[in-house]
């Protein structure tokens, strides 16, 4: 059975098996524990899973971090007992005798943490279901393991359980916003998860193999003159690297440049061309107005203006402290990439997949300065903060930067702003010139001496960094509105005929909320034709009105256990890509709201340019979530509601009403049998041969 499979298996019996699902997390946290056995026993992936069911509702949470609890505490004593027991004889005992080297690398780490190694150990991979069994051979008193080891567990059973709880939560809290969002939720996840493992990976294989290449290649450079210039500029530490970056400078110009031709060639090939609109398509369909949201912050990171402000904070701390060579790196990399993003957008002329308010250089599309940037710039200060880490930290910073430009590439995708080749390129470009002139760097400019002052320059640059971003973050929240506006996808209105609608053009409208791609869980069952206005004042004198605002006061209430549902904010949701623009709810029963939404269409109902809205009625019941969040949940009766949404609509005054059915198919779960209500102000133009139109009549159907 592989990894999946088994993950599957535990995860299927738990949700099968509720009542025995706490012995399981004790017995999966006490192998996690347990000496040599738990390098076999995939526990975070588990506890993760463990803690994703919790957040869905399958298991409490309270229990199940009390038995993760117990769980780690038995499986660490069970270790260090047999230490305590065995001692040295331990190594000669199947199957401490076919991993011989974990003794010896829990007796380096605990010597050198002593009793916090015991404490640091149960978050160390390598050396975690060993450290335990060390510490009682080194004869550890028990009342200190002991305090250690309580203490330890409490603190890591959250810690790998909590995630899952709240990746499940949100995402089923995104699923009643939208589908899509949770389809978003789990790209982006993937995204960072892909990006940390392969940068981890590349680390540790280049890692080790970096110096010999380097003199490989310089060896190799002393005997062709042409190159050995540019190659000793970048790599010999005795040689000046100026004149030599210079000439590689115009070099990669030349090589790039015409090489953008053939870039452009492929564009307008079939398979690359056809790839691009894939993507594009697919991330489309995937727009929610909270992500949009999310995705213009995570692109405000890479842009020109707030890429300079950052360098600028950084290159004055530099300045300050003295290092002037670490300054010239830096902006030559940063400069360099810009001036060939340039050049290739100047070169390759390539349109936007959406046009932005841009002019001049910036209508064009290739490569993705956005992305450029943030490969050149955030891998630079991963360069520099990596060689003033001890060598087994070094991969950490990369990942981060990684995962940022990653991110930033991906919320260009999303927006529309960009073609995947444009990302793929702008990708080139920053790693590029991050790794010439970050081996330049490297190779030049030598850290300072000292394990200890290595590591606080780190953490003064990652400090510094930090601070630049959340300055740029400020001012992001000024302009934030403004950027927003800026990628806000294009709708066009269309007009449809007053008369014609009221009778059978009604039919044209959607027949479901747009949410995931055929998804039909939400009908929508109601049409009004007026502002939003007059439908909500007439509504609020029986008893409808507006839920509480999604803020932070309110969001907090969620948190109580017992709470008045119309006290509670109502998650907006999505169709076609938007909230609902009107969204009133009426209670009902304890933990029960009747919930009206209505969403603009794409209709203009004329004569009178009367705008038309589209939306449905349903029950919202309320309920815990993971044990921690009361949140609203729609039930699948739609039948229900739109008959008590009926009887009010009837009676109110000065609004006409038509009750009309659309053939649908069957459905197990949906309880909706097509009904639909039109709305409309007395008066409006329509045919009078519809005004008094009754349920069951010929052309209702």
């Amino acid at each position: 059975m592989d990894a999946a499979a088994f993950l599957e298996t535990v995860t299927r019996w738990i949700a099968d098996h509720p009542d025995l699902a706490g012995w399981l997390v004790f017995l999966i946290a006490a192998g996690e524990s347990l000496a040599v056995v738990g390098l076999f026993v995939p526990g975070a992936v588990l506890m993760f899973v463990i803690g994703a069911l919790v957040g869905s509702g399958v298991m409490a949470l309270w229990p199940t971090l009390a038995w993760a609890v117990a769980g780690a505490v038995v499986g660490d004593g069970i270790s260090y007992w047999l230490g305590r027991y065995y001692h040295d004889r331990l190594r000669f005992i199947w199957p401490f005798t076919r991993h011989p080297a974990l003794i010896e690398k829990g007796e380096v780490f605990f010597r050198r943490h002593g009793g916090k190694g015991v404490l640091f150990g149960r978050f160390v991979g390598p050396v975690r279901p060993i450290i335990p069994v060390v510490a009682g051979m080194m004869d550890m008193p028990a009342w200190r393991f002991s305090l250690i080891n309580v203490f330890s567990a409490l603190l890591w059973a959250p810690a790998y359980i909590l995630p899952g709880v709240v990746f499940s939560s949100s995402l089923s809290m995104a699923t009643e916003v939208a589908g899509r969002l949770a389809i978003l939720m789990l790209l982006l996840f993937s995204v960072v998860l892909v990006t940390l493992w392969l940068i981890r990976r590349i680390f540790w294989l280049l890692q080790p193999r970096a110096n010999p290449v380097i003199g490989g290649i310089l060896r190799w450079s002393r005997r062709h003159p042409l190159v050995g210039q540019i190659a000793e500029a970048l790599l010999d530490p005795e040689h000046p690297e100026a004149r030599g970056l210079a000439v590689l400078s115009v070099t990669l110009f030349l090589a790039v440049t015409l090489s953008v031709l053939l870039i452009t060639a492929l564009q307008e090939s079939r398979l690359l061309g056809n790839l691009d609109l894939l993507i594009f398509n697919a991330l489309q369909t995937l727009r929610t107005p909270w992500a949009d949201q999310i995705m213009v912050f995570v692109t405000w990171f890479g842009d020109r203006a707030v890429v300079a402000l950052l360098l600028a904070v950084i290159t004055l701390w530099l300045a300050w402290s003295g290092a002037w060579r670490v300054i010239f790196h830096l902006l030559a990399a940063a400069l360099c990439s810009e001036a060939m993003v340039l050049v290739l957008k100047m070169v390759s002329a390539i349109e936007r997949p959406v046009p932005l308010s841009a002019s001049g250089i910036d209508l064009f599309s290739f490569p993705s300065e956005h992305t450029a940037l943030a490969t050149t710039v955030y891998g630079m200060l991963a360069i520099i903060a990596a060689g003033a880490l001890p060598v087994v930290w070094r991969w950490l910073p990369y990942a981060l930067a990684g995962a940022l430009a990653a991110l930033i590439g991906f919320s260009r995708l999303y927006l529309g702003a960009q073609w995947f080749s444009d990302v793929l390129g702008g990708f080139g470009v920053g790693v590029m010139w991050a790794a010439l002139v970050g081996i330049a760097y490297r190779r030049h400019v030598q850290p300072e001496a000292g394990n200890r002052r290595r590591r606080v320059g780190a953490a003064r640059l990652a400090l510094v960094t930090v601070m630049g971003l959340v300055v740029a973050a400020v001012w992001g929240e000024f302009r934030f509105d403004r950027e927003l506006a800026r990628y806000e996808p294009v709708t066009v209105s269309h007009p449809l005929d007053m008369a014609f609608w009221w009778e059978r053009g009604w039919r044209e409208l959607p027949a479901y909320r747009a949410d995931f791609r055929g998804l039909r869980d939400h009908p929508l069952t109601v049409q009004w034709a007026g502002s939003l206005g007059a439908i909500r004042e007439r509504l609020s004198r029986t008893g409808w009105r507006s839920p509480p605002p999604l803020d932070l006061p309110h969001t907090l209430r969620m948190l109580a256990s017992r709470e008045d549902p119309l006290a509670l904010p109502v998650l907006p949701q999505v169709n076609g890509g938007r909230h609902e623009a009107l969204r009133l709810v009426q209670p009902l029963e304890e933990e029960r709201l009747l919930v009206l939404r209505l969403w603009a269409t794409d209709r203009i109902l004329t004569p009178g340019d009367v705008p038309l809205w589209q939306g449905n009625v349903s029950y919202l019941r309320f309920s815990r979530l993971a044990g921690l969040l009361t949140v609203g949940r729609t039930e699948v009766d739609f039948s229900g509601p739109l008959s008590l949404f009926t009887e009010e609509a009837a009676a109110m005054q000065g609004v006409l009403s038509r009750r009309v059915h659309r053939q649908v198919p069957v459905n197990g779960v949906l309880n909706w049998d097509g009904e639909v209500i039109l709305l409309r102000f007395a008066g409006s133009p329509s045919s009078s041969a519809t005004h008094g139109a009754v349920p069951g009549a010929p052309g209702d159907r």
